[in-house]
């Protein structure tokens, strides 16, 4: 990918407001989205993360984000 190219290469590819939006739109999951993907209580994402099972990419007070490809990994496991 081209990415991939600017990567290797050092370069800087620039990122819009927009990009960002639709990353986090398509690709960060909360707590309740997670449970629904796993199919299991918000208790039990809670517990996988306090055991280090998931890893969290932000967490503050009662909300805690989650990469949307780590819990769908998780899935297969």
């Amino acid at each position: 990918a081209a990415s991939d190219v600017y990567k290797r290469q050092g370069k800087k590819v620039p990122l819009t407001v927009s990009d960002f939006r639709n990353f986090v739109v398509h690709r960060v999951v909360n707590v309740a989205e997670a449970a629904e993907i796993l199919n299991c209580s918000r208790q039990n994402i809670e517990y996988l993360t306090r055991t280090g099972k998931l890893h969290p990419i932000k967490s503050s007070g009662k909300n805690t984000l989650y990469l949307k490809s780590e819990i769908l990994k998780r899935n297969w496991q």
